[in-house]
């Protein structure tokens, strides 16, 4: 593949921000990415920031003995709705199914959320 504004000259790889050949004249190493000028130096300090930022988000490569919070969520929810759906049993009430079937539907996708995350690798 050619420079793309040096046709005689071979490149040695893609801008990060413009995705352009460039040859060893024009690209500048940025240290996470080469940049065709200066523009596209400061796009692909920005793109690096969005990707950082996206990796402190989810989670990603961090390690952490908590399940995430959506999983916590899922656990609230299915020990709230069983719990006041298997309460009237403590007078001989009739049990609430619905809350009940609801408690236990929080508690299988919370399950398969948890699953899913670790599988993932993920942390949110």
């Amino acid at each position: 593949m050619q420079c793309y504004q040096h046709n005689e000259n071979v490149s040695v790889g893609l801008c990060k921000a413009c995705q352009k050949a460039v040859c060893s004249v024009c690209a500048t190493d940025t240290g996470r990415g080469l940049a065709c000028s200066e523009p596209c130096s400061r796009e692909v300090g920005v793109l690096n920031e969005i990707i950082d930022r996206s990796k402190q988000i989810y989670g990603i490569g961090s390690r952490s003995k908590l399940p995430p919070t959506g999983i916590l969520f899922y656990l609230f929810f299915a020990l709230v709705s069983l719990g006041v759906g298997l309460y009237p049993l403590t007078y001989g009430k009739p049990v609430e199914w619905f809350l009940v079937l609801m408690g236990s539907g929080f508690l299988v996708f919370g399950t398969m959320s948890y699953v899913r995350t670790r599988k993932l690798r993920l942390n949110c």
